[in-house]
């Protein structure tokens, strides 16, 4: 496994790290945060720092997507990882609800549409300067990528639940904001890494006079694997922190150490998964991951009221949910050409959080009807069988040459 840049290699996976953190100190304090700035709106006060923050990516995605492809991937990558660095950083400093009132609500929302943006073009360039900068086996490092986001949870969720263990009743007034404010350090690392970071030279050996909307041809079929990924991954482990913590009402310091059990194994089932895509393909081990994640997602939403040992049950949930997605930086990556890679990439992958970052949104809406067990179940479920019909429809792509 050769690397044509390991800078290009260590940037984009820190990336992913970061990626990770930033979404998941929103996702694990979604219950604080909507006490803090929401504390109108009950459960869906806890899903909207969610909601912003996913809903607004596409937008990067696109935007830096376009840049990467016209003035190189490196470019963008400096820009969005300043921009990441600064939002993660100012929302644990803002006023709070009681503080100021609906100005809190309308600042958070504000910042956290603000760091989708950057975190979604980052996904356009991070993804692309890998997966073009490795000679061999992008399976493996598709899984290792996309693993990075997973390694940012258990930082933030290890972080979240020692600070709820050990503050007290403090923590929800004040030590959830170092959870934001220790993250602005491995984004500054990230900053650091990025000017060591080239240009692959498969980019830099084409012309760069074709404008690359046209690569958006290829779009349709890529885009509604994301959704469906998306759609199962944000009613799925995604809102697991908000079932534990709204609708079970287990203790943070509890239900952490779960979530931190639930994404190191989902660490392992990614790379176990990327690795078995350079060999039987990714397509064959996309359908393979979602049939396998249907079944944990199920099993998991049906026993989870009533079965005791929860660390089995979200176990087998974080392993068998978490091997579908470990394609999609390599996958994305063969299913465009080179001028319009990074365009493609974060279209695709950022573009469909349009349709999926309503998924707790409309389990929210569903739990009204239903308990949020089955709710929840569905839009996994609905998820899991878009993302594997659209990969049935398309090709097979692991044998594709990125030049």
């Amino acid at each position: 496994m050769k690397a044509e840049n390991w800078s290009n290699v260590v940037g984009g996976f820190i990336s992913w790290v970061m990626d990770g953190y930033d979404l998941g100190a929103v996702v694990i304090t979604s219950s604080i945060l909507g006490i803090l700035f929401y504390p109108t709106l009950k459960l869906l006060g806890s899903v909207l720092p969610i909601v912003f923050t996913i809903m607004s990516r596409p937008i990067g995605g696109f935007v830096f997507g376009y840049i990467g492809d016209k003035l190189g991937r490196r470019s963008s990558l400096l820009v969005t990882v300043l921009g990441y660095s600064l939002s993660i950083g100012l929302t644990a400093i803002l006023p709070t609800y009681a503080q100021i009132g609906v100005l809190a609500s309308i600042f958070l929302s504000l910042l956290r549409f603000l760091q989708g943006i950057f975190i979604g073009g980052d996904v356009a360039g991070s993804f692309t300067i890998v997966m073009e900068s490795i000679n061999s086996y992008r399976g493996i490092f598709s899984g290792l990528m996309q693993s990075g986001v997973l390694i940012g949870f258990v930082g933030v969720d290890s972080l979240f639940t020692y600070l709820a263990s050990t503050t007290g009743r403090d923590f929800i007034s004040f030590y959830w904001k170092l959870i934001f404010i220790i993250g602005v350090i491995p984004a500054i690392l990230a900053v650091l890494i990025r000017f060591k970071m080239s240009e692959p030279s498969v980019w830099a050996n084409i012309k760069h006079d074709i404008n690359p909307l046209r690569g958006l041809r290829q779009l349709p079929q890529p885009l509604l694997v994301m959704i469906g990924f998306w759609l199962a991954i944000y009613a799925g482990p995604q809102l697991v922190p908000t079932i534990f913590g709204q609708v079970m009402k287990l203790s943070p310091s509890y239900y952490g150490y779960l979530v931190i059990y639930m994404n190191l194994i989902g660490i392992a089932s990614m790379l176990i998964s990327g690795l078995f895509s350079d060999f039987i393909g990714r397509k064959k081990m996309g359908i393979l991951g979602i049939v396998l994640s249907i079944i944990g997602g199920v099993i998991f939403y049906h026993f989870l009221p009533v079965y005791r040992n929860l660390l089995y049950l979200t176990l087998l949930f974080g392993f068998l949910v978490n091997l579908p997605s470990a394609i999609t930086p390599a996958f994305l990556s063969e299913r465009f050409k080179t001028y319009a890679r990074a365009l493609g990439i974060g279209t695709a992958y950022n573009g469909a959080y349009i349709i999926a970052g309503w998924a707790p949104l409309l389990v929210s809406a569903l739990s009204q009807f239903m308990s949020p067990f089955n709710s929840a179940t569905i839009i996994f479920a609905l998820g899991n069988l878009i993302a594997l019909i659209s990969l049935a429809v398309g090709p097979e792509t692991y044998k594709v040459s990125l030049g």
